[in-house]
């Protein structure tokens, strides 16, 4: 009987790469047992936190580890003690709820395994109470990990001014090696597990962990908590709720893809079990999660054959198909619980709503000069691209329907929800790998601002777009009423502070990519006052 539950053990240790010696590849990225990715925290509350690492033990069984929580990072001071079981049924990653925590100030934890061994020492803090005169909220998005260096995260690891995290998705990417980037773009050393495509749960852990060996993220994840929502990459590319463009019928049930996606997801990002979530943060800002990328979204409309029919077309399809009222992003059951909240947030007195969401709402229209930005050697794709965005414009509309602007009665119910509410909305949105701001406005009138994140990695438009960013820039913002500033050319992350008076948005680009380096290569800020919906650049 003994010899039977060992070798059960060895194999469940083996099929959850617990045993990396049985996979090289694997085995020369991390080590084999022990401590393997560090720690992080994530899912704040009033007082409590929820804590992570990961755990492999020698022989593949279940390790309880113990927790401790301190006031001090020397751990003297321990306010708070727990334990967790790391083991074969979640790759080795353990999460510890620990609640009773004081209310103010910074925390440090740590992990101690069966045999003495201790992690790393992380730091973290639970949600401010009470009167607040500031709070800063880190904001990355869009981590591609061949194509570069997480540069920005070392950049806010290394800051002392920041007292969140929040993460808007696109943690990993699904691809194979050499899709995306290509061989010739892959940055050597950048290497991603598995080598093809992560379709299978065992494809979503390998690939999580041959990201969180990054040393950048590693600490980003020790020194602050994170507030973390999936966008499409952590299943497949232009997900909804029924499929994926990146979904095809020889990879399975998508079903089952977006259970494995969903079940890595939540092992590896210390998480509320649901994305849509309301964090208070003191008397000054409501943070509000929600997910428009799977939970109720509809399919994304193709717009290509319209656009090939011709202006009469694209008209009908604009006011038919593309304004259906009943056309959901949130799913009904979400977007209630969203106005809801958003209401009962002002009716709390709390200053600011700050809607952390993945895709772009403001609208951006494709300018007239647009041909102009493609080297005569562009792509066919961007050509094409250029060409359909230019014919949607024509007729007031956007040609990006992975985004709210693909989904327009949505985004009315949205905004009039907020002005209703008397909110002072402030949007965050990802996804883009650009640096956007915009001014929102419903039926004439301010319903709030949105501020989207460029890409830690990720190539933007300067791909594709060969012409000054300036120019581009104030194209783009001619055409687009909504758009008042842009940045299409650079790497890096937001800095959102809040005061009760006022919230300044802070764009912060790194050098390079390409190496690793700390420098930055300049900012841009923009501010909106308490009442205004409106911002100013600076």
């Amino acid at each position: 009987m003994r010899l039977a539950l060992d070798r059960r053990a060895f194999i469940a240790a083996s099929a959850a790469g617990l045993l990396l010696p049985v996979r090289p590849a694997l085995a020369q990225l991390w080590p084999a047992s022990g401590f393997t990715h560090g720690v992080a925290s994530g899912d704040p509350g009033a007082d409590s936190i929820r804590l992570w690492t990961r755990y492999a033990s020698a022989d593949g069984r279940d390790a309880t580890l113990k927790v401790e929580v301190a006031r001090d990072p020397g751990m003297t001071d321990i306010v708070a003690r727990s334990e967790v079981v790391a083991g074969p049924a979640s790759w080795g990653t353990a999460q510890a709820r620990i609640a009773g925590l004081p209310v103010s100030g910074w925390l440090f934890y740590r992990f101690t395994a069966p045999d003495g061994t201790q992690s790393a020492v992380g730091r973290t803090r639970t949600l401010r109470q009470g009167p607040l005169s500031r709070f800063n909220i880190a904001v990355v998005s869009c981590s591609n990990k061949p194509f570069g260096h997480f540069n920005a995260y070392a950049h806010i690891a290394q800051r002392t001014d920041i007292d969140l995290v929040v993460h808007l998705g696109d943690y990993i990417y699904e691809y194979q090696r050499g899709a995306y980037p290509s061989v010739a773009e892959a940055l050597e050393g950048r290497t991603i597990e598995p080598a093809h495509e992560m379709v299978a749960l065992d494809d979503y852990r390998q690939r999580y962990a041959s990201y969180r060996i990054d040393p950048a993220l590693q600490e980003l994840h020790r020194n602050f908590p994170m507030i973390a929502i999936w966008d499409d990459h952590e299943i497949c590319n232009d997900s909804w709720k029924a499929g994926a463009q990146n979904h095809q019928p020889n990879e399975g049930d998508y079903a089952v893809r977006l259970a494995a996606a969903t079940k890595a997801h939540k092992e590896w990002l210390p998480q509320a079990d649901r994305m849509w979530q309301r964090y208070d943060i003191g008397n000054l800002v409501s943070l509000i999660t929600v997910d428009t990328r799977i939970h109720g979204r509809d399919q994304q409309l193709d717009i290509v054959p319209v656009l090939r029919a011709g202006p009469t077309a694209i008209a009908q399809f604009r006011d038919g198909p593309l304004g259906a009222a009943d056309r959901q992003l949130l799913g009904a059951d979400q977007e209630a619980w969203l106005f809801d909240t958003l209401a009962s947030s002002v009716k709390a007195g709390q200053k600011w709503q700050l809607l952390a969401q993945q895709v772009i709402m403001g609208n951006v229209l494709t300018p007239p000069n647009a041909m102009e930005f493609l080297s005569p050697d562009a792509d066919p794709r961007a050509k094409g691209f250029v060409a359909a965005g230019l014919a949607a414009s024509q007729a007031g509309v956007s040609a990006a329907m992975d985004m709210w602007a693909g989904y327009p009665a949505a985004r009315r119910r949205l905004l009039a929800a907020a002005q209703k509410a008397n909110a002072d909305l402030v949007v965050l949105a990802g996804d883009s790998h650009n640096a956007w701001a915009f001014d929102l406005a419903n039926d004439g009138k301010p319903a709030g601002v949105e501020f989207a994140v460029q890409s830690v990695t990720s190539p933007g438009y300067e791909s594709a777009l060969k012409s000054d960013p300036a120019k581009i820039r104030d194209a783009l913002v001619g055409a687009s009423p909504e758009l008042k500033w842009c940045d299409t050319s650079q790497r890096g992350y937001m800095t959102v502070s809040f005061t009760p008076e006022k919230v300044t948005n802070e764009w912060t680009f790194m050098s390079g990519i390409r190496s690793v380096s700390t420098a930055t290569s300049g900012t841009r800020a923009a501010t909106v006052a308490r009442g205004a919906r409106k911002m100013v650049i600076a």
